[in-house]
């Protein structure tokens, strides 16, 4: 991703890494702001228009924060800077950091599902802070720190499974680089010229508590907020509602909450570019409901120039290193983002935090089956996940302990997809409150709430009953309207535009610019290939990555799994973007041992 880097020094520790800064920002002055803090440290903010992240003369704001309790949005620094110092230490959903610092400390915060990722490096003087991991890896090496391969981490990762596509734990790749995961931030005291970071855990049920047992109050307020959210970002213009359509539930909560609002109907820009044969489905289903529910699929105008829309990125696998490498395996890759900031991307992305990922399961139950025929990464998975959920406060063992792992991980770094090109994305789905009780065990839940996975279910039949009892991509989704009826009685009948607010907008979401640092790019090789990714130009990669790692010889498992790739990338019957992302394993194994 490569939003952001914030490095903290000591002057009389690390004098020469603020030169090494000066020649990575060369040719970007804008794209960096330089804070002198108390007793010798500084920090250097490299970011796009750095200076304006400045909140005040002891904080930074970067992205966008949502408080649904005060039914507001906070743009950039200046929209943060009308929050105001009494509500500072509540975290928000939205896509943001924020430090802020006094004479004694500095604390790091993101936002509540951490959709802006943090990672963090240090030496005693030197603390480093970026959404990219592989950026704090090279800065590492050409500052000559330490590299070291952390092998608990690489054995766990053998295990092949979505669950293992993205980091399972705060432990990465590299020994000396850590992830922040939800219910954790950063602080450094300044009171030594040799501190480091530490890493500050608090119980993840304390920011998803319980409020009322009251099933119907809680599940029709969570409808509420998802409808009023979507209708306040159509009510910033035209096509500033942007979603992304497919034959499935969780989008059409989307398109039900935008429907419910007439500003959304008329502003809010509806695709579906699931035109792929494999996903033709998605494009029939939704192309009927247009049809239906008289909406528009495309443009609400003529483009003459679709092209000067878009800002392209040359080189989408190197986005890729920069984005995802040490977090996130995948091989998804951004090739463009809208060119001028202020549109949001909406999506369904959330309801897995209620009907489950993981099977419903504890942890320790993923980490028996995994025992029963690889008992030595069991154990790495369990001590890289177990650990994480235990700072979290939840035990490997207890109810859904699996789900929670779902929450600190997945969620945010899979849902976080959206940050290499804008900090602008909303998942509306992601309801607190509803997390909280999808999360009781099946003696404490409320009344009307029998099974968690009935929630995205409920949401869309409160919002809109006539879409919830239409045809969905797989049959086994449908819905009668006479079973949508009977349970809309027992929810108090559907949610109406009246109950609908709209959010109090501080600062312009144009001035919330995103995408990769110019400043941070020459740490990608000049070699990567450019335009979209085809297979030929990632087959030398992948071979390159089996050499270093047989070479190596240090990690024997991942010498046979990368000669497995070298087959895989040349199988044109598997795709390139596998979701358990193998491909994009071997890559970062090889990045960390070269």
């Amino acid at each position: 991703m490569a939003n952001y880097l914030a490095v903290f020094t000591h002057r009389r520790s690390f004098p020469d890494v603020a030169e090494h800064l000066v020649t990575l920002n060369h040719g970007s002055p804008g794209e960096r702001h330089d804070e002198v803090l108390a007793n010798g440290w500084a920090l250097t903010w490299l970011s796009h228009r750095a200076a304006a992240d400045v909140v005040d003369d002891s904080s930074l704001f970067t992205g966008v924060a949502i408080d649904d309790d005060r039914e507001r949005f906070y743009f950039g620094a200046c929209g943060w800077r009308d929050r105001g110092r009494s509500m500072g230490g509540t975290e928000l959903p939205g896509c943001h950091l924020r430090i802020r610092w006094d004479q004694s400390a500095v604390t790091i915060l993101g936002d509540l599902y951490r959709s802006m990722p943090i990672f963090v490096t240090a030496v005693p003087g030197a603390v480093m802070v970026s959404d990219s991991a592989y950026t704090l890896l090279h800065l590492r090496r050409r500052l000559g720190w330490p590299v070291t391969a952390d092998t608990t981490v690489a054995a766990s990762l053998v295990w092949a499974n979505s669950m293992s596509a993205q980091l399972l734990g705060a432990r990465t790749l590299v020994r000396e680089i850590s992830y922040v995961p939800v219910s954790s931030h950063l602080q450094l005291s300044l009171e030594s010229p040799g501190s480091v970071h530490r890493t500050v855990h608090t119980p993840v049920r304390d920011h998803f508590a319980v409020s009322s047992t009251d099933y119907r109050e809680e599940i029709r307020s969570a409808a509420t907020r998802i409808a009023s959210v979507v209708h306040s970002v159509a009510s910033m213009g035209e096509e500033f509602a942007r979603l992304s359509l497919s034959g499935g539930k969780d989008s059409r909560i989307c398109l039900a909450a935008a429907l419910l609002s007439p500003v959304g109907r008329e502003q809010a820009l509806f695709t579906c570019t699931n035109a792929h044969e494999q996903h033709r489905l998605d494009h029939q289903v939704v192309s009927t409901l247009a049809e239906e529910f008289g909406f528009t699929l495309g443009p609400k105008k003529p483009v003459t120039d679709p092209a000067a829309l878009l800002r392209r990125f040359p080189r989408p696998m190197g986005m890729w290193f920069m984005d995802q490498a040490l977090s996130y395996f995948p091989l998804k890759l951004q090739s463009y983002a809208l060119r001028t900031p202020g549109p949001f991307s909406i999506a369904g992305f959330g309801s897995e935090l209620y009907k489950g990922s993981y099977g419903l399961r504890t942890l320790e139950a993923v980490v028996t089956s995994i025992a029963r025929s690889r008992p030595d990464v069991a154990r790495a998975v369990e001590e890289v996940a177990g650990e994480s959920l235990q700072d979290a406060g939840i035990s490997t063992s207890e109810h859904l302990s699996a789900e929670w792992h779902y929450l600190l991980f997945r969620n945010a770094l899979h849902g976080g997809r959206f940050v290499p090109a804008t900090k602008l994305g909303l998942r509306p789905l992601q309801q607190t409150n509803l997390v909280a009780l999808s999360k009781l065990a099946p003696e404490q839940r409320p009344e009307l709430l029998s099974d968690p996975r009935d929630i995205p279910e409920d949401l869309l039949a409160l919002l809109s009953p006539a879409l919830a009892s239409r045809p969905f991509d797989r049959a086994e989704k449908n819905r009668s309207a006479e079973q949508v009826t009977s349970r809309l009685r027992a929810l108090g009948g559907p949610v109406s535009w009246h109950e609908v607010s709209t959010y109090t907008l501080h600062g312009l979401a144009e001035d919330v610019h995103g995408g990769p640092l110019r400043s941070l790019e020459n740490m990608v090789s000049a070699d990567m290939p450019t335009g979209r990714l085809v297979r030929e130009n990632l087959v030398p990669w992948v071979d390159r990555a089996a050499s270093i790692i047989a070479e190596d010889g240090s990690l024997p498992d991942w010498v046979e799994l990368a000669e497995q790739a070298r087959t895989t990338v040349r199988d044109t019957t598997i795709p390139l973007g596998h979701a358990r992302g193998d491909l994009g394993r071997v890559l970062s194994v090889a990045e960390v041992l070269a």
